[in-house]
């Protein structure tokens, strides 16, 4: 800004001097004001003493002055505006955003990113750390991360599946500048789709399963013919009066390995078959009673403990045959679990679950693996050994419960103890 130097007025000519001096500052100022404000200077003719006192240029720029405040305080609340309106749509956006520096460090990130990928820390724990940290649990970035790829060629880059804390993502990572064109991070996009990769994954598995069961239905139809055969001649031959000790028992291992092959074929038959359920009332309790009364043989020939605690509960509409074949195969199940287990016990316990009757099997065998525990329901899974079984037990039950409106489950504790449960629906009054 320019000074003027101080006023030192000894005479009338000097006092002349500074007035014009003054005048012709005014006069530049006022021009110059102008100017700023877009409105032709004025010529010296038309910026005399008394139009400057017209002009009252003090005035003109306090005006300005104010019109340009106001036009800041205007310019301020629309920038807050859209900045609450930006941060309501980056805090509310249906998909992960996290912004990161070219080093890597996070800046912010999102509602949906903290929820799925930031666990429980809070804003100041993992504000400046390193995103592999925080977002993916590594020490290092991956083998190919999308944001240094951004961040090295300038560009954006498209994952289509990426895995981060056990979920799946599709990823976009965008590069963010300053307004010289220099990088000053990364914007990254996620996209969760885990469920709807497990939703392609069921598809897949429900079109491989559909294949195999009428694959098995049609192998198990021409096998069964032979099979039961050989079965029935097996059995004549053990009838025969002049049979010795020893021919006797290579007969017996035919029929009992003739049997285990008509289980199989039976379980094949069933995984395939679509048929409806027969609904019937049935009272569970009954139904437990009926299978631990068929199945009491066997249970006492391995000197297993069983105990019943059937509480009153309503009657449910099942398929019986159905819901038997469910109940003894998971009775199986544990008398195979206990096989090995000293004091083994088996629990079947009735109750109402709001509007299902629940029904659990409980086991103090070896337990199920963490690993394994998800599974046991899938098709053809197995823990037997070869001949002993083919994994289609437990893929049925799941089935029959399923059709029926309900639901299983199994619990255990790998240090000693299983529960299989299900749940039916209480018949509708």
């Amino acid at each position: 800004m320019r000074k003027i130097a101080p006023l030192r007025i000894n005479n009338i000519d000097e006092l002349q001097k500074s007035n014009e001096t003054l005048k012709r500052y005014i006069r530049e100022k006022v021009n110059q004001l102008l100017s700023m404000m877009g409105t032709r200077p004025l010529d010296p003719a038309e910026l005399d003493d008394s139009t400057l006192l017209d002009i009252d240029p003090i005035g003109i720029i306090a005006d300005a002055f104010g019109q340009v405040l106001e036009h800041l305080e205007e310019t301020n609340r629309k920038l807050i505006n859209t900045k609450d309106q930006l941060q309501a749509v980056f805090e509310t956006a249906g998909v992960c955003i996290s912004i990161v520096d070219p080093d890597l460090r996070i800046i912010s990130c999102n509602e949906k990113q903290r929820e799925l990928l930031v666990s429980d820390l809070n804003e100041k724990e993992f504000v400046g750390r390193y995103c592999y940290e925080v977002y993916c649990g590594n020490d290092s970035p991956a083998l190919y991360c999308p944001a240094i790829e951004t961040i090295e060629t300038g560009k954006p880059v498209f994952i289509r599946e990426i895995k981060k804390k056990g979920r799946y993502f599709q990823i976009v990572t965008s590069p963010l500048k300053n307004r010289d064109g220099t990088l000053k991070g990364v914007v990254e996009v996620s996209i969760d789709v885990t469920e709807k990769k497990r939703a392609e994954e069921g598809m897949r598995q429900a079109e491989k399963l559909s294949a195999i069961g009428l694959l098995g239905a049609g192998v198990a139809h021409e096998i069964n013919t032979p099979l039961g055969n050989i079965l029935g001649y097996a059995k004549m031959l053990l009838k025969e009066q002049d049979l010795s000790d020893h021919h006797k028992e290579k007969l017996q291992v035919i029929v009992e390995q003739a049997k285990k092959g008509s289980e199989i074929i039976r379980g094949l038959l069933n995984f395939s078959r679509q048929s409806k359920p027969s609904l019937a009332t049935i009272s569970m309790n009954d139904m437990v009673n009926k299978v631990l009364l068929e199945l009491s043989t066997q249970i006492e020939r391995q000197g297993i403990t069983t105990r019943k605690n059937l509480r009153p509960i309503p009657l449910v509409e099942a398929d019986p045959l159905q819901i038997e074949q469910v109940l003894s195969n998971l009775v199986l199940n544990a008398l195979h679990a206990l096989a090995r287990t000293p004091e083994g016990t088996i629990i079947v316990e009735t109750q109402r679950t709001g509007a299902f009757v629940e029904t659990r099997i409980v086991d103090n065998g070896p337990g199920i693996s963490d690993t394994l525990l998800p599974l046991i329901f899938d098709p053809f899974f197995t823990t037997k050994p070869v001949g002993e079984g083919v994994g289609l037990g437990l893929s049925i039950c799941s089935g029959i419960i399923r059709d029926h409106g309900g639901t299983i489950q199994a619990e255990s504790d790998p240090r000693g103890k299983t529960v299989f449960s299900f749940l039916l629906p209480v018949r509708s009054p």
